[in-house]
């Protein structure tokens, strides 16, 4: 069903594909989240000084 370079990737991750899945649907829905906060801190730049920053700072942490 999965292409080699698929197979090859989830086992590089060491993930299942449900939870690669998972994974990249959480992380697609926090930096959706984050859009509003980053138009919000391009028109008012006191607001949300480092939440988009520490919010992906997280993700790449919790990546390793």
């Amino acid at each position: 069903m999965f292409s080699k370079e698929c197979r090859l990737h989830l086992e590089t991750v060491n993930q299942t594909p449900l939870e690669h899945m998972a994974v990249a649907l959480k992380t697609a829905v926090k930096l959706q989240l984050l859009v509003p906060a980053l138009i919000i801190h391009g028109v008012a730049p006191r607001c949300f000084t480092n939440t988009a920053t520490n919010v992906m700072k997280d993700i790449l942490r919790k990546r390793k």
